[in-house]
């Protein structure tokens, strides 16, 4: 983060300022919203969270060194007193810490940020921190820059994320998801990209977005908020979306997609459980080294935003291939012969598809997969279930074992109706590693994939475990 005068952000947010006037240090050179990462000189911004509130710990930021917090006024006599035992501990108060750390973070892009650090914002039902992270590894062989960390894609983590440039980058890579309507847009408004990428459109957030022409038109308000002479950079598979596209003036436009209107086509893809190759036009063969057919189409944007920012296309090309992927998302893991690609971050009815399209052509003993419940989908959950589960059984996977409810009941209901797949449904994760760990066989191939409330990656360290026992099976 580039240094502001502590007076700067009390401007910035329209803070009211408590104390602070003996205060050693008035410069702020870092964000902060978890206390428990708090370095001297940090900004210590107060959330008020499901689990935890952060004014319970204001005087654990202070003592770690925090040259400031941000605070609401539901307690302000008390958070005052914390103020009074010291004129170094500064409080700024504001109506709503978080909408104040979104407003710090549209003053710093404005009126902060260096010119020369180009802004790209990444949205889309999947492939988002993929795509994320394969543009970062592009570009990161050749210019400073940085990317968003972990999944920060809401009201909190994108904020952090522009205020955590620093004033040699000449890149920046925002996240931008959203849970309901007008969050893309508002998230938008604080980045003001230069490049907007959208990755897909699919059923996600179904709940809170409704249809999946909802969730095209929340996803390409992205593209209303670039700055002048932005560049989009779009997947054009989803009719949904190429419709929003065609409602829309956008002189500088770069397509990908499977369709033979992109700019850039994908083709000839084919898979295995450690790599993926395809043809895109434009940029010929490439190679990533990790499992899931639609990582061509992630590979084939980051590509695409790459060369917009002056990247050579073979040395782009190459610098693909040595890409590792975020744990969590299509990690291949060997567990003796036996192969287990860690997919348990999320997961959507398009993502899961593509999970068992990719499974679909691997030649192994047995094609097993592991199936956590898919939420947010509101009133379409159940026929949805039922339809990946019919995919796996046209797929031809050998094993199903779900893990919840939703997955649960539709494997059951598909099973009834006479699907030639063995199915294994567990009430809790526990159980389902427990089973997994004792049914699976030298020459199995493994695929773990849910949302991120099953905490299915524990799924994964079970199996990690009864690897590493001596009188294991596998």
């Amino acid at each position: 983060m580039i240094s502001l005068a502590l007076d700067q952000v009390a401007s910035a947010l329209g803070a009211q300022r408590c104390g602070g006037g003996g205060a050693r240090e008035t410069a702020v050179r870092r964000v902060c919203t978890d206390s428990r990462e708090v370095r001297a000189g940090d900004l210590f911004v107060a959330v008020r969270g499901v689990r935890f509130d952060g004014h319970a710990f204001i005087r654990d930021a202070f003592r770690r060194g925090a040259v400031a917090c941000v605070c609401d006024r539901r307690d302000e006599n008390l958070i005052r007193n914390t103020a009074a035992e010291d004129d170094a501990y500064a409080i700024l108060f504001a109506n709503d810490t978080v909408e104040s750390l979104g407003r710090l973070a549209s003053y710093y892009r404005q009126s902060v940020m260096s010119p020369m650090t180009k802004v790209i914002a990444i949205t889309g039902s999947n492939g988002k921190t993929t795509t994320k992270q394969m543009l970062h590894h592009v570009l990161s062989s050749r210019m400073a820059g940085r990317c968003a960390p972990r999944s920060y894609n809401n009201n909190i983590g994108v904020p952090l994320t522009i205020l955590s440039s620093e004033k040699d980058d000449r890149y920046l890579i925002v996240e931008i998801g959203t849970n309901a309507p007008g969050e893309v847009a508002q998230l938008a408004a604080i980045a003001a990209p230069h490049i907007g990428v959208i990755t897909s459109v699919g059923e996600a957030h179904l709940s809170g977005l409704g249809t999946l022409w909802d969730v095209a038109a929340e996803k390409a308000t992205l593209l209303d908020r670039l700055s002048p002479n932005g560049i989009a950079v779009v997947n054009i598979d989803a009719p949904e979306l190429a419709i929003e596209l065609r409602r829309r003036t956008l002189p500088n436009l770069t397509t990908v997609g499977h369709c033979d209107d992109a700019h850039h086509t994908v083709s000839d893809v084919v898979g295995s459980l450690s790599e993926t190759a395809c043809l895109v036009s434009g940029f010929g063969r490439i190679r990533i080294p990790i499992p899931g057919l639609h990582h061509a189409t992630n590979a084939a944007l980051a590509l695409a935003v790459s060369v917009q920012l002056g990247m050579d296309k073979k040395e782009a090309i190459a610098r693909l291939t040595s890409f590792s992927p975020v744990t969590g998302r299509t990690s291949a893991n060997r567990f003796g012969d036996v192969t287990v690609i860690d997919d348990s971050y999320n997961a959507n009815p398009t993502s899961v598809a593509s999970a068992v399209k990719t499974l679909a052509q691997v030649e192994c003993r047995r094609r097993v997969f592991v199936l956590g419940d898919m939420l947010e989908l509101g009133d379409d959950s159940a026929r949805l279930h039922r339809r990946v589960v019919r995919e796996m059984a046209d797929a031809r996977i050998d094993l199903l074992l779900t893990v919840g409810r939703k997955a649960g009941q539709a494997a059951g209901e598909v099973k009834n109706e006479g699907a030639n797949m063995t199915v294994v449904a567990c009430d809790a994760v526990a159980a389902a590693g427990d089973v997994l760990a004792e049914m699976m066989a030298p020459g199995d191939a493994v695929w773990i994939k849910g949302s991120r409330a099953n905490q299915l990656e524990r799924i994964v360290e079970r199996i990690r475990g009864h690897a590493s026992d001596p009188v294991g099976t596998v």
